[in-house]
């Protein structure tokens, strides 16, 4: 059973809206503080900005939630079809090299995939006031990815690629 049919009422769509925002939030953050171990303050300062965004649209979540028998549910629980959510980056995937560029990619790739989890909610889930609901965060997703295109034309890269470290930290395997 995809994740689509399992959402069969808003209460249960609403809770996993929620910790999709709120995980993305902290998984900026997380990103933030490595960049700033790292010295790169311009790379986390665009994630702080990103994490601001997800509580936002995660506060817009909880209030259009208000009235709802939202059902807590363990983080082990949700039924993602990763490890993670959705809108949540790999952090094994960062480079405390990355630039704003990088940086403003990989949230365009995590709102492109939360897109297309509300996307293939709002054609699939059983629920027709989930469906409807659904198509329009998928809507705002698309909003948000948008912003992100027209942010990023501010943030050219004269390289696309990583600079190349002689001396990369040591990574245990």
């Amino acid at each position: 059973m995809s994740i689509a049919e399992k959402m069969t009422d808003l209460d249960t769509f609403l809770t996993y809206s929620v910790a999709l925002e709120e995980e993305a939030a902290e998984r900026h953050d997380e990103l933030a503080d490595m960049m700033e171990v790292h010295n790169n303050p311009e790379v986390a300062a665009t994630f702080r900005k990103l994490a601001h965004y997800s509580r936002l649209h995660a506060g817009e979540i909880r209030d259009r939630s208000k009235g709802f028998d939202l059902p807590a549910i363990a983080p082990w629980d949700f039924g993602w079809e990763t490890m993670e959510g959705p809108e949540t980056t790999d952090i094994g995937e960062m480079n405390y090299l990355m630039t704003t560029g990088h940086a403003l990619k990989v949230a365009m790739a995590n709102e492109q995939r939360a897109h297309d989890f509300y996307f293939e909610i709002s054609k699939h889930s059983p629920d027709e006031a989930v469906r409807a609901v659904a198509g329009e965060f998928a809507e705002e997703e698309k909003e948000h990815l948008e912003l992100l295109e027209k942010w990023l034309e501010n943030h050219p890269e004269s390289d696309d690629e990583i600079q190349y470290d002689p001396d990369p930290p040591h990574m245990p395997e």
